[in-house]
């Protein structure tokens, strides 16, 4: 199968963030054995402006993308953004149109974007599941979980099987725009530093952002990750951390969330429910090395068994194309 992928794959950060979802998916698809081109809708944007705007570049953007389809005819066109489905049908008879989200759904602008869109597609897939997903499935759009992929290529440390670690915690994310995760992180920096936890955080709290294999080499250094999404209301909700710290092989801690457990079990995550009862966990962890170890190995070998990106691939692929599933996708009913 020919597959057209329309995503962000940042080119312009030369490899910053090569371990992105739209990268995990390709991979997946490819080594399912389909040719996959990928197509980076905001730098072909931004080449295709005089002024390297990305905004004025749109008209251009869909230009370039029909001329792809056209050249390339693929089975499947997995999306990012685009509103171009009923040419891109015609350019590709037989074109099946996936779209995929991996950002919470709430908002205006996600709204919008959504009630666009999803009448067009052939499957639309998410992190988000249960009752926030029934307005969209009343317009009648064919919505599924997608949960965060884990690559073998990318996902490659094994920090369960360290025995010493400089880090005791770490958590890589933004706290802009986001001031109850601010107030949490401020809480918990704090109080670590009373607990005698090493704790590193990265992209908050003054802390500058770390890249590309920098980034890895952050989580490389840390027993424990800190899974903290910007929602931890949404069902089965969380942000592509979830796959990177669970598939290196760190204790992962993360807020409870409804349906979560149903993909990480407390055998092979940790999950609590404020400050106060990450903080006792975290001090219980850091005294009992061997058990924080047991967990975050089977935590590693669930992410990379359960949710690995051919896998995903392959839901994806039935799901498209109204197949038959393969086999039961814990995640199918989500």
């Amino acid at each position: 199968m020919r597959i057209v992928h329309v995503g962000n794959f940042s080119l312009r950060r030369h490899g910053a963030v090569y371990y992105a979802v739209e990268r995990k998916l390709s991979n997946g698809f490819i080594r399912e054995g389909h040719f996959v081109y990928d197509f980076a809708d905001r730098d072909v944007a931004r080449l295709e402006s005089l002024l390297r705007s990305k905004k004025l570049g749109r008209k251009a953007l869909n230009r370039a993308l029909l001329e792809t389809v056209d050249n390339v005819r693929p089975h499947l066109l997995l999306l990012g953004h685009t509103e171009l489905f009923d040419e891109a049908r015609r350019l590709a008879p037989g074109l099946r149109i996936a779209q995929w989200n991996v950002d919470p759904i709430w908002g205006e602008a996600v709204d919008r974007h959504l009630r666009a869109r999803l009448p067009h597609v052939d499957a639309f897939f998410c992190t988000t599941a249960g009752s926030w997903m029934d307005p969209w499935r009343r317009l009648g759009a064919k919505v599924h979980y997608l949960p965060n992929p884990v690559d073998s290529s990318i996902e490659v440390l094994r920090n369960d099987e360290q025995e010493d670690l400089p880090l005791d915690l770490v958590y890589c994310g933004h706290d802009y725009k986001d001031g109850p995760r601010r107030a949490f992180l401020e809480g918990l920096k704090a109080r670590a530093e009373g607990a005698s936890i090493a704790f590193r955080h990265c992209g908050c709290l003054g802390a500058p952002s770390v890249f590309g294999q920098r980034y890895l080499d952050t989580l490389a250094q840390a027993r424990m990750g800190l899974n903290y999404s910007r929602s931890n209301e949404m069902p089965w909700y969380s942000s592509d951390r979830i796959g990177q710290l669970t598939g290196n092989g760190l204790l992962t801690f993360t807020h409870e969330t409804p349906g979560l457990r149903e993909l990480f079990s407390d055998e092979e995550m940790v999950h609590f429910r404020d400050l106060d009862d990450l903080l006792d966990k975290l001090r219980y962890y850091k005294a009992h090395d061997a058990e924080a170890r047991e967990i975050a190995r089977r935590g590693r070998e669930r992410a990379h068994r359960s949710y690995n990106v051919q896998r995903i691939a392959r839901f994806i692929t039935e799901i498209s194309f109204e197949q038959s599933l393969s086999e039961d996708y814990e995640w199918a009913e989500a």
